[in-house]
């Protein structure tokens, strides 16, 4: 297993625990402050910034005198993608079915242009590296149980709104073989593959065309651990796609950290049905975006540390596909 002083061949990988960079409480407007406490039954006493996470709204976990905790999520109207996540959020997970091991939504509230959540306060921690295999057991099992509980998908959340997930960023080997994109340098195992890349990848359209719908954004830092224990956050953007490909997502990490990934794929309930060529394709589509990154990704509204994860991600991904391919 690997861990963030210990190099991987992919390159140090992140402290998943350690990637936001959030605002102080103190400078949330005092109206929102004033909802925060309301709800805290009293001023809060103790705040722990989140340490986790790539958007930079503010998130931590505050402590009323009383005992009384929440972990609060509040973002103002700029940026206007960071609210609408935030606000979203908070009512898909109200809306979730509850089989699904996710945090109780205790409040929300449209403050004076902000949006301000609290939510449970979860007895876990997030994700470190390395991860035990029954960490990355615990992951699995409660996202087969949501999957489970998300298909059909119940009305409470088709009110919120689902869409569909399109390939627009999943396209990049094709994009460079129609002379759209830029080639870039590429692991030594998929060098010179750019033709078999973007012929992979053409299938990626037909994977997303379903009726299922998956989180839409699933990582190991998605998860927080407890005891014996997983729950699943941040569902922000549920999508019309199948629920294996989040699980591809969890285990692109993991394979990353020295998992067996081919064998834990192969052994969830998400894997039914699923072809290998498709797994195939998702790999290609996934780390054709990983490796590309996000050139133009906004400081205001994520990270520095985003860069860091796409890209030992990406390698994480690329290795995963080559080893299936015989590269």
């Amino acid at each position: 297993m690997t861990g963030p002083d210990q190099p991987t061949n992919f390159g140090r990988p992140l402290d998943y625990a350690a990637t936001a960079i959030r605002p102080a409480y103190s400078t949330l407007p005092a109206s929102v402050r004033a909802r925060i406490a309301a709800a805290l039954g009293g001023e809060p006493v103790s705040v722990a910034i989140a340490g986790g996470g790539f958007t930079s709204g503010f998130a931590g976990r505050l402590r009323a005198a009383s005992g009384a905790e929440l972990f609060v999520k509040a973002a103002g109207p700029h940026p206007a993608e960071l609210h609408g996540l935030y606000r979203a959020e908070a009512r898909v997970t109200a809306a979730l079915p509850p089989q699904i091991s996710a945090p109780a939504v205790r409040f929300h509230a449209d403050i004076d242009d902000w949006t301000v959540a609290g939510y449970e306060a979860l007895q876990g921690e997030p994700l470190t590296l390395p991860m035990r295999p029954e960490t990355l057991d615990l992951m699995l099992d409660a996202w087969a149980t949501a999957a489970r509980a998300l298909n059909p998908p119940p009305p409470d959340l088709l009110a919120c709104g689902i869409r569909p997930k399109t390939a627009e960023n999943l396209s990049f080997f094709q994009n460079v073989a129609n002379g759209s994109a830029s080639p870039i340098p590429l692991p030594p195992r998929l060098d010179g593959r750019w033709t078999e890349l973007a012929a992979l990848e053409t299938g990626i359209d037909r994977v997303f065309a379903t009726d299922q719908v998956t989180h839409g954004d699933l990582r190991p830092d998605n998860f927080v651990l407890g005891e014996g224990w997983a729950w699943i956050c941040d569902w922000s953007k549920p999508r019309y796609v199948p629920p294996w490909v989040d699980t591809v997502n969890v285990l692109i990490v993991a394979h990353g950290d020295g998992h067996d990934a081919e064998q834990r794929f192969w052994s969830q309930p998400t894997a039914d049905g699923v072809t290998s060529d498709e797994l195939d394709t998702t790999l290609a589509a996934i780390t054709g975006a990983l490796l590309y990154g996000w050139p133009t990704a906004p400081e205001r509204l994520v990270s520095p540390a985003i860069k860091t994860h796409m890209r030992w991600a990406g390698l994480a991904a690329a290795d995963w596909l080559a080893q299936r391919r015989g590269w």
